[in-house]
C-alpha cells in the first residue's frame, strides 16, 4: 500500500518533471513538447502571452545557430523588424530566454499549418484546388514584392516556410515565414554563400551545393523566383 507521504512526493516529482518542459521570457511562455517546426539552427514552439493568454509561435535558437558569426545571427531579427505585410508572418516581440539561452522571436500563430503539411494531406494528393492555388500564389507574390521593395531576399522559400493563417472572419492568408537565411540585397548585388533547401535550390546553386561542381558563379535576388516556382 502506498503511503500518503510517498504519494505526495510522487505528485511533486510529476509536477517538477512537467515544469521542465516549460520555458519562458519576460512576457511569453512556451512548452518544448508543442513543436510547430524544426530547422538546422532552431525550433518553433506554440506558446502564450503570460498576461493575455494570446496563443503565439516562439522561435528559439540552438547551439549551431549561436556558433554563426554575430552579424549573421542578427540578420533574422533585423529583417523581421523591417518588414510589415499581411503576407509575412507578423513579429510580435524579440525577447531573452529566461534560462540564458539567447534571444527568441515571438510571432503570430498560424493555426492552418504549413503549405507542406497541407500538400501532404491525402485529400490534396493531386494538388490544391484551382481557387486555393491562385490564393496561395497571389499572397506569396505580394509578400515577395514587399521583400524586394525593401531590398530583401529570403533565400529559403519552400512549402514548409509558407504558413496558412486563418483570420478572425474565417478568411485565409498565406504568409512567408522563417527569415533565418534572409538578407539585404540590392537589385544589382550578388552573393556567393550557399543557403536554402536542396529540392528548391536554383540550378546554379544546386550544381555547387549538391553536385560539388566548382562553378564560380554568383547569385542574385532571382533565386527566390526559382524557389517559389518549385514550391
Amino acid at each position: 500500500m502506498t503511503s500518503k507521504k510517498s504519494s505526495d512526493a510522487s505528485k511533486r516529482e510529476v509536477s517538477v518533471s512537467g515544469m521542465s518542459f516549460l520555458r519562458g521570457s519576460a512576457n511569453y511562455v512556451w512548452c518544448t513538447t508543442s513543436v510547430l517546426g524544426k530547422g538546422a539552427t532552431g525550433a518553433v514552439f506554440q506558446g502564450v502571452n503570460r498576461h493575455t493568454g494570446e496563443p503565439v509561435a516562439v522561435k528559439t535558437f540552438n547551439q549551431l545557430s549561436h556558433m554563426r558569426p554575430h552579424e549573421v545571427q542578427m540578420r533574422e531579427f533585423e529583417v523581421l523588424k523591417k518588414v510589415n505585410h499581411d503576407s509575412i508572418v507578423k513579429l510580435l516581440a524579440i525577447e531573452e530566454d529566461q534560462e540564458g539561452r539567447g534571444k527568441v522571436i515571438v510571432m503570430e500563430l498560424c493555426t492552418g499549418g504549413s503549405l507542406f503539411n497541407i500538400l501532404d494531406d491525402p485529400e490534396n494528393s493531386h494538388g490544391l484546388e484551382e481557387g486555393e492555388f491562385i490564393l496561395v500564389l497571389s499572397h506569396l507574390a505580394a509578400g515577395m514584392k514587399h521583400l524586394r521593395d525593401n531590398n530583401l531576399v529570403h533565400r529559403d522559400l519552400k512549402p514548409g516556410n509558407i504558413m496558412k493563417f486563418i483570420d478572425v472572419d474565417g478568411s485565409t492568408i498565406y504568409k512567408l515565414t522563417d527569415f533565418g537565411a534572409a538578407r539585404e540585397l540590392q537589385d544589382d548585388q550578388q552573393f556567393m554563400s550557399l543557403y536554402g533547401t536542396e529540392e528548391y535550390l536554383h540550378p546554379d546553386m544546386y550544381e555547387r551545393a549538391v553536385l560539388r561542381k566548382p562553378v564560380g558563379k554568383t547569385f542574385g535576388a532571382r533565386v527566390d523566383l526559382w524557389s517559389i516556382g518549385k514550391s
